[in-house]
């Protein structure tokens, strides 16, 4: 019996991907995007970061902090999803989505009144 070390590595996903869960992803990813988007765009025309730990990281990193917060974020998303059982991971997705489309809803409608 060859040792663990000898056997080659093969990338196994760890729960199949349901077509509910591919959506949710891309409205994370995509939300996410238009999170850090819009969030640069009212900062450069004057508007102040609303969320105080998005201030911190922005204050601590820069521009990019609002980037690493979001990515942040999705790294404890996808740790979630991982290991959690199949409805709780996809309420975790869910849940995500509503509160980054909300955001990006939000910036979007405050930008628009500028």
């Amino acid at each position: 019996m060859p040792a663990d070390s000898d056997r080659p590595l093969v990338w196994r996903p760890i729960r199949p991907l349901s077509e509910s869960d591919a959506v949710l992803w891309t409205v994370v990813i995509l939300a996410s995007v238009f999170d850090i988007v819009t969030t640069i765009v009212g900062l450069g025309r004057g508007l102040d970061e609303g969320n105080r730990v998005a201030r911190a990281f922005m204050e601590t990193y820069g521009t990019p902090g609002i980037g690493l917060l979001k990515f942040s974020a999705l790294v404890v998303v996808v740790l979630l999803w991982t290991v959690l059982d199949d409805e709780r991971a996809s309420a975790v997705l869910a849940g995500f989505a509503i509160v980054s489309l909300l955001v990006v809803g939000a910036n979007a409608l405050t930008l628009a009144a500028l």
